[in-house]
Formats: structure tokens, sequence, C-alpha cells
């Protein structure tokens, strides 16, 4: 076979294995945090402000708002 189908398919495989993980869903285990639903609304007390609050609500942190971790 010639050097230039070598390079073209060894390119191929490479950018397969970079790329397909990405596109495919996680299936991992689900998110602890979230509980697998991706979304968060927590609050929780501020030791440094009497009376204040830490506040998180929208998208998980922990799964990116995937709902699963990846392995």
């Amino acid at each position: 076979m010639p050097l230039e189908v070598w390079i073209i398919f060894t390119a191929l495989v490479v950018a397969a294995v970079l790329l397909l993980p990405r596109i495919l869903p996680p299936t991992g285990p689900t998110c602890t945090r979230c509980e697998g639903t991706g979304a968060v609304n927590e609050r929780w007390p501020d030791p440094s402000k009497p009376g204040g609050w830490h506040e998180l609500s929208g998208k998980c942190p922990k799964c990116d708002g995937k709902g699963r971790l990846r392995r």
C-alpha cells in the first residue's frame, strides 16, 4: 500500500479516537450531587456572614449538567 493511504488511515483513526467519546453520551455512574437530573438548587449557611447563605442553582458543577460522570 502506498504511504499516502497509511497516513490518511492513521489520521482517520486518531480523529475517531479523539472525537467519538466526546460525541457519545457519558456512560459512567450517576452524579451524586444532582442525582442524575443535571440541575441543582442548593443553599447552605455562610459562616463568614451572620444570617448569610451560599446559593447554587442551575447546572450541576460536578457533572456539568449531564447527570452522569465519566469514568
